[in-house]
């Protein structure tokens, strides 16, 4: 998975670990309830926990951040770097060697805004509904999504749904390399004033940063 973006297609995604080849038509009722509810949000913000796991390794690591978008527009902090979208262009920040990075965003290169991944199209996945678990006193009903496209990097998702309010509170995306990404969500709020400048880099803000122009 590439860098933290991943981290929104993880998000909130969803899971796969496909028992049949049909979808369950319940989890499809549940996974449209819950697009339903975030397509009808102006804007959203959120803070992130991720957990890497690494199975090979026996190696776990987490991290922290802040997560917010407008649109197709989106910026994600965590850990050392900071990535933001206006919906054409791409800017990466590395905060330890103080560099940005530029590229065109295009959809489909494993970036997805939090209104994407919330908005994940039940056509793509076989669907299936999990078990239900208790966390944080909270009962919450698991999905799990497999990707009908094998070539993906993912073997499945699961996505963990509050159905008292139809959110999403945590995604694990298991990837094919034997990691597993474990996505928390907290202090989810929605339709927050947030102006458009908040996507879009502004160097001025970092004096002395490197500017790499991967643009043709």
């Amino acid at each position: 998975m590439n860098r933290i973006s991943l981290f929104i297609l993880t998000l909130l995604v969803s899971a796969h670990v496909s028992h049949a080849q049909t979808s369950d038509q319940n989890a499809v009722k549940l996974l449209k309830s819950v697009s339903q509810k975030y397509s009808a949000y102006k804007t959203m913000q959120m803070d992130v926990s991720l957990t890497i796991e690494n199975l090979e390794s026996k190696s776990k690591e987490t991290k922290s951040g802040k997560v917010s978008g407008k649109g197709n527009m989106f910026k994600a902090e965590m850990g050392n770097q900071l990535i933001m979208s206006d919906g054409k262009t791409l800017w990466t920040y590395l905060k330890d060697v103080n560099e940005v990075q530029i590229s065109d965003f295009e959809q489909g290169q494993g970036i997805m805004s939090p209104n994407d991944i919330f908005k994940i199209a039940e056509k793509d996945y076989l669907v299936y509904m999990g078990e239900k678990v208790t966390e944080s006193g909270k009962s919450l009903q698991i999905i799990e999504l497999t990707p009908k496209n094998k070539s993906l990097s993912f073997s499945k998702i699961k996505m963990y749904i509050d159905t008292s309010d139809n959110t999403v509170k945590k995604g694990v995306v298991y990837d094919k390399n034997a990691i597993h990404y474990t996505y928390t969500i907290s202090n989810f709020k929605s339709n927050v004033d947030m102006p458009d400048s908040n996507f879009k880099f502004d160097k001025s803000k970092y004096p002395g940063v490197e500017v790499i122009d991967l643009r043709e």
